[in-house]
């Protein structure tokens, strides 16, 4: 039998350098705010040599398809103004393709008929630097919430071969935390802070200090599985991913 061994050419390359990704996922979990978000959100196309980054998200359940949905964007604003004052949103195949297709697709690979709203709505974009390849990735929350995240490129070859599995799996990935973001931010600020107990203020406010998990048992004459235990439920209440987050919300709102 013979075994087919893959050579480094024919082995997906990484397109965003680890350490632009890792500053970009450092900076969307980090961010506080939907202004925040969409700052970040900003510095994608230039850090990952693309055109333009969109991410749309379109509600959950049966609730989609929300013009008045958040969309962060790079696009040129009158292409903006344009898609949302015509309600481009109700006819756009890529949107149409990324709720009904769980599976990332190339804008070239999409059937659509000459003549037809959805294909003059892609030619029209095309006047307006868009880009000349294009990606999206569909999105789904644990929640069961989705969105719709897309680049672009002015490189017509782009998403072609060995480097369109790379652009998925780094995309994919930084997608994800853009979506889960959106999620936990506008939670928060839904549902605000919620009381913490005396046992969960204090071993944030310790964690503030730097404390480690089995410091702050030891000072607190907890064991470790109950500090655990405190600091997610305190991560949950005020909504945030990781303890050094629920440490800034805390802080924030007076809550330590």
């Amino acid at each position: 039998m013979r075994v087919r061994v893959m050579t480094m050419k024919q082995i997906a390359p990484t397109l965003i350098l680890p350490k632009a990704l890792q500053g970009l996922v450092s900076a969307i979990t980090r961010a506080q705010s939907l202004e925040e978000l969409s700052s970040v959100f900003q510095k994608i196309p230039e850090t990952c040599n693309m055109s333009n980054v969109v991410y749309y998200f379109a509600g959950s359940g049966e609730k989609l398809l929300n013009p008045d949905g958040f969309t962060c964007t790079t696009y040129p604003r009158e292409w903006q103004e344009r898609y949302y004052n015509k309600n481009y949103l109700l006819i756009d195949p890529v949107v149409q393709r990324g709720l009904h297709n769980g599976l990332p697709f190339e804008w070239r690979d999409l059937k659509i008929e000459k003549g037809t709203p959805g294909y003059s709505l892609l030619m029209e974009g095309l006047d307006y630097s868009l880009g000349h390849a294009a990606l999206s990735i569909p999105l789904l929350g644990i929640d069961g919430s989705r969105g719709l995240f897309a680049i672009t490129s002015n490189d017509p070859h782009k998403f072609e071969g060995l480097a369109r599995v790379s652009c998925v799996r780094d995309y994919q990935m930084l997608a994800n935390y853009v979506h889960e973001a959106y999620l936990r931010i506008t939670a928060f600020q839904t549902r605000g802070t919620m009381a913490l107990s005396g046992e969960e203020r204090a071993c944030l406010k310790l964690a503030a200090e730097g404390l480690l998990g089995h410091e702050i048992a030891r000072k607190l004459k907890l064991s470790d599985p109950v500090v655990r235990l405190c600091l997610r439920v305190a991560r949950h209440k005020l909504g945030a991913a990781t303890t050094e987050m629920a440490i800034l919300n805390a802080n924030q709102f007076g809550v330590i």
